[in-house]
């Protein structure tokens, strides 16, 4: 475990394993002074984000950073435990490829899911496309997200989702954040003051000369903060595009199972990049954890993922690691891993992503399993690991 004391704040990070990239970001949000009274703790999968760094969780109190929570809001893990025994893999990838949207497709039609959330009722609704968010239901994200079908240790087939917001989250997140800056910036509260003051001083002729004077702030555009009408805008649009996650994942699982005649067992969601509204923390790259909490923790496309129960660890803000973490970034793995590794790698699972376009998500991109277990032995019990059978995962 690491401390990096910022100007006012102090956050605990919970692995020794940091790169400097993602030290320097945690340090720069540590020197934030809207973070003086919040409890910052970096999940053990911690790596450099844009402009902030993916594992943290923070409680919040009046000013949010939408940065923060990210662009991908909302994204996720639907874990469903299936009574089936056993599952035809090539029909399963036909389904996929022929139903289940990925990358940057969206469906033809809507899906009867979108009946499930009036997108209507966003704040900033005028900024959002909204027939490409109604079509982006039952569909599934670029990059790490993925299908999988995996094996536990009693034979047990569980299939697993990891989609979010799709364009929606990106589109919210980016307006929030946006409107922050130029809240921050503006001189107009600053002007306003000045106006006020000398007219009240018999000094009206003044006020030309000293609104000049005035500088806009220097403001670290990454780290901007709504406040006020637009915190209040910001919660309740990101309350929607939760919910809007959550129905996209359920979409695709739904279309799955209708026509590959799956029966469900059991079924649990596992959200990583939101505000736990309930408790006001802030989790970006992070999961919720809290005593009994089933959740699931995917480390790599070969070696699977963990079923794990939280403990309700107050000094890890109730939290836990998402993944693995990136060992080397996307441009770094392309670079260094040869296609024919990335396939020997995945021998026995049956895929047919494995490809040039995904090798940036193969598992030597990622930190070792070990690491990890050995690393969140204080916030959760694992009580499986749960291997792949089959994987699809789409081009960035």
């Amino acid at each position: 475990m690491i401390e990096i004391r910022g100007k006012y704040n102090t956050a605990k990070v919970f692995t020794d394993n940091v790169e400097q990239e993602a030290m320097a970001q945690i340090m720069e949000l540590c020197n934030q002074e809207f973070v003086k009274d919040s409890v910052i703790r970096i999940m053990p999968d911690t790596h450099a984000g844009a402009g902030c760094t993916i594992g943290t969780t923070m409680t919040i109190g009046d000013k949010i950073v939408p940065n923060l929570v990210g662009v991908d809001i909302g994204c996720g893990m639907e874990t469903i435990k299936l009574k089936n025994k056993n599952i035809e893999l090539s029909k399963l990838d036909k389904v996929i490829h022929e139903f289940i949207p990925s990358g940057f497709d969206v469906r033809k039609t809507e899906h009867p899911y979108v009946e499930n959330i009036d997108l209507e009722e966003l704040v900033c609704k005028k900024h959002i496309n909204m027939n490409r968010a109604k079509l982006s239901i039952g569909t599934l994200g670029g990059g790490n997200h993925f299908i999988e079908v995996n094996k536990d240790s009693e034979g047990n087939l569980y299939l697993v989702v990891h989609s979010g917001s799709r364009h929606l989250g990106k589109q919210v997140a980016e307006y929030y954040q946006d409107l922050g800056y130029k809240e921050l910036v503006s001189k107009t509260e600053e002007i306003k003051a000045i106006i006020e003051r000398l007219k009240a001083e018999g000094r009206e002729k003044e006020i030309q000369k000293e609104i000049k004077k005035v500088k806009p702030p220097q403001i670290n555009k990454q780290l901007a903060y709504v406040q006020g009408k637009s915190y209040e805008d910001y919660l309740a649009d990101m309350k929607l595009v939760q919910k809007f996650a959550v129905l996209n994942r359920k979409a695709i699982v739904d279309e799955i199972a209708r026509r590959m005649n799956l029966k469900i067992e059991e079924q649990f969601t596992t959200i990583h990049n939101y505000i736990d509204l309930d408790s006001m923390i802030l989790r970006k790259g992070a999961i919720s954890a809290r005593q009994g909490e089933k959740v699931l923790i995917p480390i790599n496309m070969r070696d699977g993922s963990l079923i794990c129960i939280g403990k309700g660890n107050k000094d890890w803000n109730y939290s836990a690691p998402h993944g693995a973490g990136r060992l080397m970034s996307r441009a770094k793995a392309k670079e260094v891993i040869t296609l024919k590794e990335f396939q020997e790698s995945m021998k026995g699972i049956y895929s047919t992503t494995v490809n040039r376009f995904t090798i940036d998500e193969c598992p030597m991109a990622y930190k070792p399993m070990e690491e990890i277990i050995e690393n969140i032995r204080d916030t959760v019990e694992i009580v499986d690991i749960i291997k792949p059978i089959y994987n699809f995962k789409a081009a960035e």
